[in-house]
């Protein structure tokens, strides 16, 4: 890895389903997450852990998930690690967005149960289980898209208005850390008194992205944010993380 940062995340959920299986409980888990860590040279940031918690919630309407989703966000974090990748995500579409968007960060799954044995996503075999992931999503998303569930979707979306820095996932409300980073960057510029023109560029200029991905921020799009912002439709942020054992 060179010099590239040796800091981890590491990541445990357990359910009910897991009362046969030894190895999936939160002690076993944490202590595998650990040892892997010491093995590897990486130093654990923090372990977050989601207890009794249904591996079809999305990862970011969990308690502990909404707060790993901000943990990636921190430079520092170069790695995650997992028991198995079913601790994460519910489907292997889910899987796959999630590691497109976190290789382009060069953040690396490391996954301690695959097939009996570890890797991590930016090895060869790793390179290989993302090929297996794209058929699999591909196979789930042909089979998802129904009438009926796009209708249930869209009556969710304008049943209710979200907050800023808040995204609909199969059907939850859970934090989106994009948006949330763009609101509190356009509320510290406003705070220092820059216009809505010093606003947009600042954002360009620091690469931060838009909403609907358009090429680049207008003053219109910043003036209804501080105006959303100043009625107090913006998520907050919760939830703490667990720091690892000794």
């Amino acid at each position: 890895m060179g010099g590239r940062s040796r800091n981890a995340l590491g990541y445990i959920r357990t359910s009910d389903l897991d009362e046969a299986d030894p190895l999936m409980a939160t002690e076993a888990q944490q202590v595998a997450i650990e040892h892997y860590a010491a093995f590897r040279g990486l130093s654990l940031e923090a372990v977050l852990i989601d207890d009794e918690v249904a591996g079809n919630v999305p990862l970011e309407a969990r308690p502990a998930g909404g707060e790993f989703a901000r943990w990636i966000h921190k430079p520092r974090v170069h790695s995650i690690i997992v028991q198995r990748l079913d601790r994460l995500f519910a489907s292997a579409r889910e899987c796959l967005a999630a590691l497109e968007r976190w290789e382009e960060k060069q953040i690396a799954i490391h996954v301690l149960d695959l097939a009996g044995a570890p890797v991590d996503t930016l090895s060869p075999q790793g390179r290989f289980m993302k090929a297996v992931l794209r058929s699999a999503a591909h196979m789930e998303e042909q089979a998802r898209e129904t009438p009926a569930s796009l209708r249930t979707l869209h009556k969710r979306k304008k049943g209710s208005k979200l907050l800023l820095g808040e995204k609909v996932v199969r059907g939850f409300v859970v934090p989106d850390p994009v948006e949330a980073h763009a609101v509190q960057r356009i509320q510290e510029l406003a705070d220092e008194g820059k216009s809505l023109r010093l606003i947009a560029e600042a954002l360009d200029q620091e690469g931060v992205p838009t909403k609907r991905r358009a090429k680049s921020w207008s003053k219109e799009a910043i003036r209804l944010i501080l105006r959303r912002i100043e009625n107090g439709e913006v998520r907050s942020l919760r939830g703490e993380a667990k720091e690892p054992t000794n």
